[in-house]
Order: structure tokens, then C-alpha cells, then sequence
């Protein structure tokens, strides 16, 4: 569930967070993205890796990201 109570009454909840930068190859221009998520302040998934498609700009990039852990929070949620 994402939203789960603790004894204190506060809400655990599913929290995520995502980059996406330079892999220190200015040349090719790949990018590595990375993700983490959270319940209660405990890594519960995370990844990080180079991507497979070659961006034309940071923005691109960090859509690509966005959108992989998108899917990730998806699964996580169970829908």
C-alpha cells in the first residue's frame, strides 16, 4: 500500500528520487541515470546505470529518467 500507518500515527509513504548526468564522457555524450526509493526513510529500490539511448541534450536526458523511474514507481505502487 502507499500510504501504511506507524504506531506514532504518521503516514509511511512512497518516496522517489531521480538524476540524470553526465558520465564523464563529454565526447559521446552518454548519460548515467540514477533513481532511489523510499518508505519510511529505508532504500527500498534503487538503480543506476548508463543509458542505452544517446541524448542531444540534458533535457532529453533527464526525461529519459524521469520516465524510467516513473515505471519503477508504477511497479512499486502495484498498478
Amino acid at each position: 500500500m502507499l500510504f501504511q500507518r506507524l504506531k506514532t500515527g504518521k503516514p509511511r509513504l512512497l518516496q522517489g528520487y531521480v538524476d540524470a548526468d553526465y558520465a564523464g564522457d563529454l565526447d559521446q555524450r552518454i548519460f548515467m541515470t540514477g533513481y532511489v526509493f523510499t518508505v519510511a526513510e529505508c532504500i527500498i529500490s534503487w538503480k543506476v546505470e548508463l543509458q542505452d539511448t544517446i541524448a542531444l541534450s540534458t533535457t532529453e536526458a533527464e526525461y529519459m529518467a524521469a520516465v524510467e523511474t516513473s515505471k519503477e514507481a508504477l511497479w512499486l505502487r502495484g498498478g
